[in-house]
């Protein structure tokens, strides 16, 4: 919460500068934030300031890091055939893990599972006896921007000109 008192100090004097929303000069006070941080719009007096104040906001420590780049999959053309191309997200415990492998032991689809950690998603799909030609396990940490793109452009190249049948959102995003 800490992090964005910076930015809601900034958003409030972004609301109540412009002319549409500003409020009389009589209902003008000071705000009281989290942690006892007063802010009023009197104090943040030009623009460069407050853009100032949104380029400072701390961001998130990184979760996704080059080392853990996969590389792509290609020529899963051959492997799916003719099944329909299923696409899970969290797809290495709980909901998602059951419905990837109720989907791959039907025979009719090719399961994609996305995954934060692709050892546990290849680990759990021997323990519950997925067919091995019936799914592939691949790195996806929503977390992060370019860990989507990296998915995305494995994703890409494993499918190659196929069609996606179907993608069944099922992942947490939590720290």
């Amino acid at each position: 919460m800490v992090r964005f008192v910076s930015f809601v100090a900034a958003a409030a004097y972004l609301a109540a500068s412009t002319e549409a929303f500003a409020p009389a000069p009589s209902q003008v006070r000071t705000q009281r934030l989290s942690n006892n941080v007063q802010i009023a719009p009197s104090h943040i007096s030009s623009p460069t300031l407050l853009a100032d104040m949104l380029t400072q906001t701390e961001l998130p420590e990184k979760i996704y890091l080059p080392e853990d780049k996969e590389s792509a999959k290609v020529l899963g053309g051959i492997k799916i055939g003719s099944r329909k191309l299923t696409v899970i997200t969290g797809a290495s415990s709980g909901l998602g893990l059951n419905c990837a492998v109720a989907l791959s032991k039907t025979g009719r689809h090719f399961v994609v599972m996305a995954v934060r950690d692709v050892e546990k998603g290849k680990r759990v799909a021997q323990e519950l006896g997925m067919p091995e030609n019936s799914y592939v396990v691949m790195k996806l940490e929503l977390g992060s921007l370019q860990s989507v793109r990296d998915f995305i452009f494995n994703l890409k190249a494993f499918k190659s000109a196929r069609p996606l049948d179907n993608l069944i959102c099922n992942a947490a995003v939590y720290k």
